[in-house]
C-alpha cells in the first residue's frame, strides 16, 4: 500500500481502495473516492518488467452515481487502455 500513498499523496484506505484486478499481466487497483456528485473514475495500474515494477495513475473526469458504478467503469476505461496502449502507458 506505500506505492498508493506516494502516487497519489494520501493514504489509502479500505474505504476506497478496491481489490486488484489482473488483466493482461497489468495489475488494476481501483480507487474511488467520494465527491460532491458521486464517484470518481480512478486507479493505479501497475505491471512488472526486467524485475521493474512501472506505475501509472489511472484518472478520468468521469463520475458515478455509485461507488459500485465506479469502479466497474474504471476497470473498463483501464482494461481499454491496456489494450489500447500496453506498456506505452508508462512513458511520459
Amino acid at each position: 500500500m506505500g506505492f498508493l500513498k506516494s502516487i497519489f499523496g494520501r493514504e489509502q484506505t479500505k474505504t476506497n481502495a478496491e481489490e486488484a484486478v489482473i488483466y493482461n499481466g497489468f495489475l488494476i487497483q481501483p480507487c474511488p473516492n467520494k465527491v460532491t456528485h458521486g464517484w470518481t473514475t480512478e486507479a493505479v495500474i501497475t505491471f512488472e518488467k526486467d524485475g521493474q515494477e512501472q506505475t501509472h495513475r489511472f484518472l478520468r473526469a468521469d463520475i458515478s452515481f455509485s461507488r459500485e458504478e465506479a469502479v466497474q467503469l474504471t476497470l473498463n476505461k483501464a482494461q481499454t487502455m491496456i489494450e489500447q496502449m500496453g506498456e506505452k502507458i508508462f512513458r511520459e
